[in-house]
């Protein structure tokens, strides 16, 4: 099996310097251009021009629009990729995605419809 170039997708909590902790919840809305990630729950809209992680412990609902999402919780609403989506094994998204590549793993559930963006 080629190996792809998703697997080299990692984000070290060194750079990411907004984090939701596990115990938070937040309504509201973020915009950076560092990622973010995501251990408690989020409702709102997240704008980043780099990547978005929703870890086991997360949830997300609202309107996301980043690089990468790189889900391993789940989320519901809209999610725009402008480069990847990647949905780990026991991870959900429930809503509407458009995205340049997706990533799902078995166990993994996309509930909704899925939109190629083409360069």
């Amino acid at each position: 099996m080629p190996q792809d170039n998703f697997e080299s997708v990692s984000i070290s909590s060194a750079v990411i310097e907004t984090i939701i902790g596990a115990q938070t919840r937040f309504t509201g809305n973020v915009k950076t251009s560092k990622p973010i990630r995501i251990d408690g729950e989020y409702e709102g809209e997240i704008e980043s021009t780099d990547s978005v992680v929703i870890t086991e412990t997360g949830s997300f609902k609202g309107t996301i629009s980043c690089a990468s999402l790189i889900l391993s919780g789940k989320g519901e609403g809209t999610a725009t990729c402008s480069e990847l989506l990647d949905i780990k094994s026991g991870a959900s998204f429930k809503g509407d995605v458009a995205t340049k590549n997706i990533v799902t793993y078995p166990g993994s559930m996309l509930d909704g419809n899925c939109k190629m963006i083409r360069e």
